[in-house]
């Protein structure tokens, strides 16, 4: 079922709204009557994408209307179209410039202003897409297109600003520091194809395990990971570590007729802002992280170092 269209009616004259009304639900659009302005913008939903709008009004009338709409400051994008009965040059460029993309003369032919409305239509969605398009591209920029984690230059602006939030709120942050044991030795034996499917289940592991919306998961570098965990003291990144740790140790991935077994050390440590005195902390937590990971390593792998 195709969704249908929300119209927005701005006419002060209640007659001249409700013929309006009645032509677009009798073509089913969804309708939303109001009577100047003002009025308008208490109304606007994000559903609402085509607004007809008389040009004069009371409280508010329809330039001033054109020009909210279109503001910067108001989410989403809206075609407005302009009715009036002012025909002189100077004001279709009025309107133009105040933000309407079209312009329709006083007494408004139905057809032609069913025809206007299917027009905006098409920019609403193609608007749409554009948005969509844009959206996906700086998904997939942040993204690192094995995994499905966030890529490493995403994992160094959050972890950033996660410090800098943290100075503000005099709360935590917590580091977590992933590397697989010996998976050169996975590449040499199995091949680079069941090696980039070990690193794709490990990534589903630490993923699955870590707070949605919160922590933030990153392939760091070749078979190294990380996860930023803002709001977790040591005790907590700790446990998370210890889970990721086990499951990952309980992981069998196929390789023709055989199961791959890896495992994993991880190096854990916690920013705090008041007992941090260090310049450039990012550097100095990931430094901290890294010799907790290389304590892990050098104490047999497979293990949680904090």
């Amino acid at each position: 079922m195709t969704e249908q269209t929300t119209v927005m009616i701005v006419e002060d004259d209640p007659v001249s709204r409700e013929v309006v009304a009645h032509l677009l639900r009798r073509r089913e659009y969804q309708v939303v009557e109001t009577a100047d302005g003002r009025e308008a913008l208490e109304l606007l939903s994000p559903e609402v994408k085509i607004v007809v709008a008389e040009w004069m009004m009371p409280n508010l009338d329809g330039l001033e209307l054109c020009r909210r709409l279109k503001s910067p400051d108001l989410a989403g994008y809206r075609y407005v179209i302009m009715v009036t009965s002012k025909a002189e040059k100077e004001d279709i460029v009025e309107a133009l410039e105040a933000g309407a993309d079209d312009y329709i003369i006083k007494p408004v032919d139905h057809d032609e202003l069913l025809a206007r409305i299917r027009a905006g239509e098409r920019i609403v969605q193609l608007e749409r897409a554009l948005a969509d398009a844009w959206e996906k591209a700086q998904g997939e920029a942040e993204r690192d297109s094995l995994t499905g984690l966030y890529n490493r230059r995403h994992f160094d602006e959050r972890l950033a600003g996660e410090l800098r939030r943290a100075e503000r709120e005099r709360s935590r942050v917590a580091l977590l520091m992933l590397d697989l044991d010996h998976f050169k030795h996975i590449n040499d034996t199995y091949g680079h194809a069941v090696g980039d499917e070990v690193l794709r289940h490990v990534a589903q592991i630490i993923a699955h395990e870590v707070r949605v919306g919160t922590d933030v998961p990153a392939r760091y570098g070749g078979e190294e990971f990380a996860v930023i965990a803002p709001g977790t003291n040591l005790l907590g990144a700790e446990s998370l570590a210890e889970r990721i740790r086990t499951r990952v140790a309980e992981l069998r991935v196929p390789a023709g007729d055989q199961l791959v077994s890896v495992t994993l050390s991880v190096g854990v440590a916690v920013f705090d802002p008041r007992a941090t005195t260090r310049d450039e902390p990012v550097r100095a937590l990931v430094e901290a992280a890294d010799q907790r990971l290389y304590q892990a390593k050098h104490a047999g792998r497979n293990r949680v170092a904090a």
